[in-house]
């Protein structure tokens, strides 16, 4: 009975260990983003300070490269601090609430900074965040143009200025009316989610009448 651990209690102090890990990483994680940011914003306090000479900014961030090499090691080529640099200035308000997004790592953002458009960026900060998304799903959505499929999956032009009138023209039709316009209405709108297999008639209603709803509440503005 000496040589026997009782497979629960080896099971759970295996648990605190791992939650412990994951915490570490997440902490470190943090600090290290936060501290990415901290760096782009005083390259650029810098580069203003300096401005007066055209080659400051090259000369800047090459020296910095090769302290920062000296001192910590990798991580700090000129292209990583140009990162940083652009990361402070996509998301000058990052400080003040990133605690929101802290599971997102460095890689996530990178990704995040290359999206041109600031509602699309916000968009899959946001989706990232709530969903978890790693960022193998992340760049895959970003490839794919998601957020713009799914800005076009409600066709505006069918859609009255006239908020209430929308709901009406969709919604308030007979049962057949519903069935048949749905149908032919709704193919691109579950096609921008991925769908492998047809949906049944209550999904496609259900879902175009959620459509609508975001419309009318100005979440496609």
């Amino acid at each position: 009975m000496g040589d026997i651990i009782n497979k629960s209690f080896f099971q759970d102090i295996r648990n605190i260990l791992q939650q412990a890990r994951q915490k570490a990483y997440v902490a470190v994680n943090f600090a290290m983003v936060g501290a990415y940011w901290q760096i782009g914003k005083r390259i650029i306090e810098e580069e203003q300070a300096g401005k007066h000479r055209a080659d400051y900014r090259s000369f800047l961030i090459t020296r910095l490269s090769k302290e920062l090499t000296i001192e910590f090691g990798k991580g700090f080529s000129v292209a990583n601090l140009k990162n940083f640099r652009q990361f402070y200035l996509t998301f000058p308000d990052f400080e003040k609430g990133y605690t929101v997004c802290s599971q997102l790592s460095w890689s996530h953002y990178r990704l995040i900074m290359r999206v041109e458009s600031q509602k699309a960026r916000n968009y899959y900060l946001t989706e990232a965040c709530e969903q978890h998304w790693s960022t193998r799903q992340l760049q895959r959505n970003i490839n794919s143009y998601y957020y713009e499929r799914l800005l076009g999956s409600a066709d505006k032009k069918t859609v009255s200025i006239n908020n209430k009138a929308v709901a009406g023209e969709f919604i308030n039709k007979d049962d057949t009316a519903v069935k048949y316009s749905v149908l032919k209405d709704s193919e691109q709108l579950f096609a921008s989610k991925y769908r492998l297999v047809l949906p049944t008639e209550q999904e496609l209603i259900a879902e175009l009448e959620r459509e609508i709803g975001l419309y009318l509440e100005g979440s496609y503005e």
